[in-house]
């Protein structure tokens, strides 16, 4: 019998409990450990049974909706896991307890679900734009213990005044991992992000070729100073990454925006 198509699956099909729970290998997992070592990471051994459950419900709900390539527990671990906890230490020193993060254009949950996961007292909110993988994300979150609030929803961040009113302008923290170009970006994390608020934008090796020059030439116009690009790599050897900061600190002109929006 053929596999049901994703608009036909039903609530139940996003379940965690309908799927398996995997382990990671223990040399992946100490692979993983060692590598979070080396970033001056937080050690994930107290994470690792709820790293293991979001791992099991991400390749369940995978075969029948495309959430991600990275399915071995290696490529997971290092791709998915390491990559998004390396703004850990860039949120934490931004947020206080009940800070409020929105992680725009989540998808498959990274970085969203790692941070959710090490972050338990701040308010999360994942949003994309496609119900499915809201549907998933929202099935997810309950797998993590923590204190404060996490919910995913279905919007563009630009949209949020129409959608989502109670989070227009209020979050202190936008991160986006592989959404889009960063200056494309730039009016969903104004319409999110309160006054003084950061956009942590996760980019890799050619930012500063491709993107990185018209990312800062167009902040000006929407309200943001670039602050911050930090250079990192997962492992010794791999290419280089980009973690860079914008501050919301004013308004947008309208006028200049007009070149940057398509």
């Amino acid at each position: 019998m053929p596999s049901l198509p994703p608009e036909q699956r039903s609530p139940q099909d996003f379940l965690p409990e309908k799927y398996p729970i995997l382990t990671f290998p223990e040399e992946d997992w100490q692979t993983f450990r060692q590598n979070c070592q080396n970033l001056e990471l937080p050690d994930p051994n107290p994470f690792r049974k709820t790293f293991e459950a979001l791992y099991s419900h991400l390749v369940g709900v995978n075969e029948w909706l495309n959430l991600t390539r990275l399915t071995t527990p290696a490529d997971y671990l290092k791709f998915s896991l390491l990559d998004s906890l390396t703004l850990l230490p860039v949120l934490e020193s931004l947020c206080e307890e009940h800070s409020a993060i929105v992680d725009l254009g989540s998808g498959g949950g990274y970085p969203g679900l790692p941070l959710m996961t090490c972050m338990t007292t701040q308010d999360f909110t994942l949003i994309d734009a496609r119900q499915k993988k809201v549907d998933f994300l929202n099935a997810s979150i309950p797998i993590i213990p923590r204190t404060g609030k996490g919910a995913a929803a279905s919007f563009r961040g630009r949209d949020v005044g129409r959608a989502r009113p109670d989070l227009q302008h209020h979050a202190e923290i936008v991160t986006a991992r592989a959404v889009g170009k960063g200056v494309e970006l730039l009016p969903d994390a104004y319409e999110l992000l309160d006054q003084g608020g950061v956009f942590v934008l996760m980019k890799g090796q050619s930012w500063p070729q491709e993107e990185g020059p018209l990312f800062a030439e167009a902040c000006p116009a929407f309200g943001f100073d670039v602050v911050e690009d930090t250079e990192l790599s997962l492992v010794p050897g791999d290419p280089i990454r980009h973690i860079i900061l914008a501050v919301k600190k004013g308004r947008q002109d309208l006028r200049k925006m007009r070149r940057y929006c398509k």
